[in-house]
């Protein structure tokens, strides 16, 4: 069978999958197609400021990838390398520490963009916080309750008002969404509490142009916006940015400091990092592609992550869903064609208008150009436009009684404190488990706290035992210094306790602290040349296969 593989599951992957699914319903016996996502659900973006503010549930923006494409092949997994010569795509380890290899005849690229702090100086990575994924609304929605409660309590007026202050970085569609969510959300709630005064909460949006969304719409739905915004309380900077962020306070490109303990910063994204690792064209960091959304024979581009021109215009397609969905179903077409010979299409399209909420049930939207809403007509033509393209029948059902329950039955205002993250993680292997084996990916950084371990080195399916390590001694350091994979198997000789950490963790210690890396090849240089070059566990080589060197006797 042939394969053809799509990166991605936003708007762009899905509407190819499900178009890809139709035309070859008669070929499914030729043809397998791949979807690989790192979730295995679908997140309806337009949706997430109201899991901010409650007016959904969680899982009310989320559609199971599995129920909208039930004719092609998942795998939920992290994308490590995408091989363009060889024509395969590497998958990270998910609970063993193996990679997977997906090979392809067609290769569709839809892994849209990421928010990307990198740019940005000071502590916004730190210490704002992204709004692009369920996971960052959840995130957000958490920490609002948590101030709120903190606040509720705190005796000292300085931190009370920092609690209180509330920072929103950007005014294009996402900022403006997410401020008038979370003043809604915030102002509401605080009536709850009867130590928390209304005049003391304070929400901050910072722009950087003169008027708000003033690349989507037109100058007088973004002063309308303006207007109403700081009618419900809303403070608006303009012509200033939010350039960096403290555990206390948010740092303007005015020098003003701002003390809160609440920032969100809408950053711009940018395409994901594994496209810039690619030897294709680009324009600005997205894959160039032909107007039949073509890169080469095998290969095709969509959505955020590629630069598609609109066919007899000089115009590239906008970052929008709109654009995504049709492309996705232009390029499902177009891989059809070519497989059968027949003639491609390319890609033509014309924006149909643009919307956004500003909370309260009041909106802006401006429809092929010409026409104008604002107010309450405007938010109920968001709410209907959206949920018609929302994917999935049940998916509507349930969000239209979600809507519904939200105008009769109060919120309930609760954390799910679901999220845990240890840079540390505390391991337990039994007598004889197997650790690691020889090849597999390097992920972590062992360090013994009790029990002993065997270094094992396999050659011609024969396993030498060359060294052994006990407590307070590390292991697999050099595979994650050097980015290469285990050059030999760890067992456990006792029941042993590990500390591991995460590579990513490992990589921000010897990034930021110099001499720990240099502390690192130390070691690996004195267990050379003390003849034990099997202790680093990732810089050892194969032994021939005639006899082993003298220094290292057979177990």
């Amino acid at each position: 069978m042939k394969r053809i593989v799509i990166l991605g599951g936003g708007f762009a992957g899905i509407y190819t999958a499900s178009t890809l699914q139709k035309l070859f319903k008669k070929h499914r016996d030729q043809y397998e197609i791949v979807l690989v996502n790192r979730d295995n659900y679908f997140t309806y973006q337009p949706m997430l400021a109201e899991v901010v503010a409650g007016s959904i549930e969680i899982l009310d923006s989320v559609s199971s990838l599995r129920s909208l494409l039930k004719h092609t092949t998942i795998y939920v997994r992290e994308i490590s390398n995408i091989d363009l010569k060889e024509r395969t795509i590497t998958l990270s380890p998910n609970f063993y520490h193996t990679d997977l290899n997906i090979s392809y005849d067609h290769l569709v690229i839809a892994l849209g963009n990421v928010t990307d702090f990198r740019k940005s100086p000071g502590g916004l990575h730190e210490h704002a916080f992204a709004f692009k994924t369920l996971k960052d609304a959840i995130k957000l929605r958490n920490h609002l309750i948590d101030v709120l409660e903190s606040a509720a309590i705190e005796p000292d007026p300085q931190i009370r008002k920092q609690l209180l202050t509330f920072v929103i970085g950007g005014g294009g569609f996402s900022g403006v969404e997410i401020v008038a969510e979370i003043n809604d959300l915030v102002r509401l709630y605080a009536k709850k509490y009867p130590s928390i005064i209304p005049n003391e909460i304070r929400v901050v949006l910072v722009h950087k142009k003169d008027r708000l969304v003033d690349k989507e719409l037109s100058p007088s739905l973004g002063r309308y916006a303006e207007k109403l915004l700081k009618k419900r309380g809303i403070e608006i900077f303009f012509n200033t940015e939010l350039t960096s962020a403290t555990p206390q306070e948010a740092i303007l490109s005015n020098q003003m400091r701002i003390a809160s303990s609440t920032i969100v910063s809408t950053v711009p994204s940018t395409p994901n990092p594994l496209i810039e690792k690619l030897p294709l064209d680009q324009i600005k960091g997205k894959i160039k592609t032909d107007s039949f959304l073509r890169v080469s024979d095998s290969v095709w581009a969509l959505g955020d992550c590629a630069a598609v021109p609109i066919f007899n215009s000089s115009e590239l397609s906008p970052p929008t869903a709109q654009f995504a969905v049709r492309q996705g179903k232009c390029l499902a077409h177009n891989i059809f064609a070519s497989c059968f010979g027949k003639e491609l299409k390319p890609f033509s399209f014309k924006a149909l208008g643009m919307m956004a909420s500003l909370g309260y049930r009041t909106a802006i939207a401006e429809l092929f150009g010409k026409i104008k809403l604002s107010g309450f007509i405007a938010w109920l033509f968001w709410r209907v436009i959206y949920w018609l393209k929302i994917p999935g029948t049940s998916r509507k059902v349930r969000i239209v009684f979600s809507w519904l329950l939200d105008m009769i039955i109060p919120q309930e205002f609760v954390q799910l404190k679901a999220e845990i993250h240890n840079g540390i993680t505390h391991l337990h292997y039994a007598k004889g488990e197997t650790i690691f084996r020889k090849g597999d990916i390097g992920d972590y950084l062992y360090i013994i706290v009790s029990g002993k371990v065997e270094i094992l080195a396999v050659s011609n399916e024969k396993e030498l035992q060359v060294a052994t390590l006990g407590k307070g001694e590390y292991f697999g350091e050099m595979a994650l210094l050097n980015q290469k994979k285990r050059n030999a198997t760890v067992r456990c000789l006792e029941d042993t306790e590990l500390l591991a950490i995460r590579k990513n963790d490992f990589q921000v210690l010897v990034t930021n602290f110099g001499n720990l890396r240099e502390e690192f090849y130390k070691t690996e240089k004195e267990r050379l040349e003390k003849k034990m070059p099997i202790l680093n566990t990732g810089d050892i080589l194969d032994f021939p296969k005639e006899d082993p060197p003298p220094h290292v006797r057979r177990g």
